[in-house]
C-alpha cells in the first residue's frame, strides 16, 4: 500500500506541475502540451519557436524574429512556383523548396543554406535553432530540416522529419517517379538526395530499428510536435545543466505521443536517475519504496530503449556523417 501511495504521489506531481526553473519553460511546456492534447491546433512552427523563446528567456518575439521572415520566404517560394510553372509536377512545391535552399536566388539574397562548419553543436546548443539560421543561412542537421519542414507546412508541401542515428533529414513521397525509390530522402546538410540503402549503411541502422519506427520513419504532425517537447526538455538541460522533474515530465508526455524516440527515453532515464540521487541525499542513502519504484521504472525503461534497436553514437559514426557533409 505504501508503494502504491508513493507511485500515486509521483504521478500526481507530474500532472499538477512540472517544476521548471523559469516561467518561460513552464509556459512553453503548457502550450506545447495543449497542442498535443487537442486543446489548440498543432503547429510545428509555434512549437519550434517556443523552445527557442524559452532558452532565450523570452527575449525574442514570435512575429518579429520568427514569423516575418518565414512569411516572406513562403511568399517568395509561392511566386517562384508560379513563375516556373512547377505545379504541373506533383512534387513541384518540393522542387521549389529544394532550389531555394540549395541555389542562389534573389529570395535568399543569393546565399544558399549551408552546414555551419565553424560551430560545434555539442558546444553551442543555439546552433540547432531556427532564429539564427534565418539570419545567417548556416545551420546544423537539426535546424536545416526543421526550417524546411516549417516552410513546407506554410506552402502546403509534403515533408516529414525523419531520424537517423544522431541525425535528421527530410522525406517526402516521389509522386512524380523522378527517382528509383518511393521516397525522396533529402539531406539538407550536404544538399543531396540519398538512397535508403546508403543511409542505412552509413548510419549503422538495423532493419529492426526501421520496423520499430525508430529510424527512417516519417513523423506525423503530432509526433513532430511531441519530438519538439522532448527537445524542449533537452534544451532546458543544456541551459541549466540539470535533469530534474521538468525534464522528466517533458520526456513522459513526449513519449505518450511519440513512444519510439530513443532521445526521449534517454532523457527520461537520466531524469529518473537524477531524482533518485536527490532522494538518496535526503534520506541518508537508504532503499525505500521510492527507490524501489524508480529502480523498476529504470529497468522497464532499459527494455524500452533496447526495443527501439537504436544505434549509440560512436566517434566512427560522427566521423562518417561529417565526411558526408564535407563532400
Amino acid at each position: 500500500m505504501r508503494w502504491f501511495l508513493a507511485l500515486l504521489l509521483c504521478f500526481v506531481t507530474l500532472d499538477m506541475y512540472c517544476q521548471a526553473k523559469s516561467s518561460y519553460y513552464q509556459e512553453a511546456y503548457d502550450e506545447i502540451v495543449g497542442m498535443l492534447e487537442g486543446k489548440s491546433a498543432l503547429s510545428v512552427k509555434r512549437a519550434v519557436f517556443l523552445a527557442e523563446w524559452a532558452f532565450y528567456d523570452g527575449k525574442v518575439d514570435y512575429q518579429v524574429d520568427f514569423c516575418n521572415e518565414i512569411t516572406r520566404i513562403s511568399a517568395y517560394i509561392t511566386r517562384f512556383i508560379g513563375a516556373n510553372q512547377l505545379l504541373k509536377y506533383k512534387t513541384g512545391k518540393n522542387i521549389a523548396l529544394n532550389d531555394y535552399f540549395f541555389k542562389p536566388w534573389s529570395g535568399n539574397n543569393y546565399t544558399p543554406y549551408r552546414y555551419d562548419f565553424q560551430v560545434d553543436s555539442d558546444d553551442n546548443w543555439e546552433s540547432q535553432f531556427i532564429i539564427p539560421l534565418l539570419r545567417t543561412h548556416k545551420g546544423q542537421c537539426r535546424s536545416l530540416p526543421w526550417l524546411y519542414k516549417i516552410l513546407a507546412d506554410e506552402i502546403g508541401a509534403e515533408a516529414s522529419i525523419v531520424h537517423a542515428p544522431r541525425h535528421s533529414f527530410i522525406r517526402y513521397r516521389d509522386r512524380d517517379n523522378f527517382y528509383p525509390e518511393d521516397w525522396v530522402n533529402l539531406e539538407l546538410t550536404s544538399q543531396q538526395i540519398q538512397p535508403e540503402f546508403w543511409i542505412k549503411e552509413h548510419g549503422d541502422i538495423k532493419e529492426e530499428a526501421i520496423k520499430a519506427k525508430t529510424y527512417l520513419y516519417p513523423l506525423t504532425q503530432r509526433e513532430t510536435v511531441a519530438n519538439q517537447l522532448a527537445d524542449l526538455g533537452f534544451g532546458y538541460y543544456r541551459k541549466y545543466g540539470v535533469y530534474d522533474q521538468f525534464t522528466l515530465t517533458c520526456s513522459e508526455i513526449s513519449l505518450k505521443y511519440y513512444p519510439y524516440n530513443p532521445t526521449a527515453l534517454i532523457i527520461k532515464g537520466k531524469s529518473l536517475e537524477a531524482l533518485l540521487l536527490k532522494h538518496l541525499e535526503k534520506n541518508g542513502g537508504f532503499a525505500d519504496d521510492y527507490t524501489d519504484n524508480v529502480d523498476k521504472q529504470l529497468e522497464a525503461l532499459q527494455k524500452q530503449l533496447e526495443a527501439t534497436y537504436w544505434t549509440p553514437e560512436t566517434p566512427e559514426l560522427r566521423k562518417r556523417w561529417r565526411e558526408v557533409i564535407e563532400q
